[in-house]
């Protein structure tokens, strides 16, 4: 019996391991294919058969691209837009989320399904009024108009999560703030924020990363050289030593992926626990 449940336990850990290994080959080899084509020769990117250990490594990729296109303008635009529509957001969704999970007002749950129903509107279908408003409005190629756009598309999820967060905070301790005299705004700063400090910094965390990674709207709202992004240096760098309106340049378009990947990948790897600590103890009690 003994050996049977012992050769039970050891294929159930064989599967198990098995399984890791192939999710870690399906996730992590186009990450390292993307690695190699970056930095391999130009001659070498499309060999028969295809080699996976580089025999030399090239930099001409990234001298091209630091060359031809604004990479410091275009990373200091998406960290600018990436912090302050996450602040934005924050901000705004910690009011609105205060109120839906303390003031019990008449229809908050359908306040609730109104944002989840708007987070699911694909990009594409809001693009043609978006873009129609904003020509009236004189927003097109600025970085204001972009900061509506990410914070306004963050707002939703961002609302969602800091709701659960403030209905686990005992409302005991924010009413003997109240009998202390405490203000709304003095309430909410040094007796909710700091309780709720985990889920904010996950939320800031993750509004951070998705802004980072925003490419569809600066695409179609920000075709201005001083407001371009470092994603739409993607689309810019693959015509870079083209010799045809045809060849794209699958080296290039990996450089700068690399440059994209970068910050995100440090960011995620220094703050992994926070964001999943964050994130479960807002949905587990």
């Amino acid at each position: 019996m003994n050996i049977q449940l012992i050769s039970k336990r050891r294929f159930q850990t064989t599967l198990f391991y098995l399984a890791v290994i192939l999710f870690l080959i399906v996730v992590l080899l186009p990450i390292y294919y993307i690695f190699l084509t970056a930095f391999a020769p130009s001659g070498k990117l499309f060999t028969v058969p295809l080699t996976y250990v580089p025999r030399s490594l090239a930099t001409a990729r990234f001298q091209d691209i630091f060359g031809a296109l604004p990479i410091a303008r275009y990373m200091l635009n998406s960290t600018l837009l990436a912090t302050f529509s996450t602040i934005l957001a924050l901000t705004v969704s910690l009011l609105a989320a205060y109120a839906i999970a303390r003031l019990n007002f008449p229809g908050a749950n359908m306040v609730m399904i109104g944002l989840l129903a708007s987070s699911m509107l694909p990009g594409t279908a809001t693009v043609i009024p978006l873009f129609q408003m904003f020509q009236t409005l004189k927003l097109m190629d600025t970085l204001h108009g972009l900061l509506i756009l990410y914070g306004s598309a963050l707002l939703p999820i961002t609302t969602w999560v800091l709701v659960s967060f403030l209905r686990q905070v005992p409302v005991e301790i924010e009413d003997a703030a109240k009998v202390d005299g405490a203000s709304f705004f003095q309430l909410l700063w040094r007796i909710v924020l700091p309780v709720i400090r985990p889920g904010v910094a996950t939320m800031f965390l993750i509004n951070f990363i998705i802004g980072w990674n925003e490419f569809f709207t600066p695409l179609i709202f920000a075709r201005g050289a001083g407001v371009k992004v470092i994603t739409m240096a993607l689309s810019e760098a693959q015509v870079i030593g083209a010799r045809s309106e045809f060849d794209v340049s699958w080296g290039n378009m990996s450089a700068v992926a690399i440059l994209t990947t970068i910050p995100v990948f440090i960011i995620t790897l220094i703050f992994q626990r926070q964001i999943v600590e964050g994130i479960t103890s807002g949905v587990f009690k």
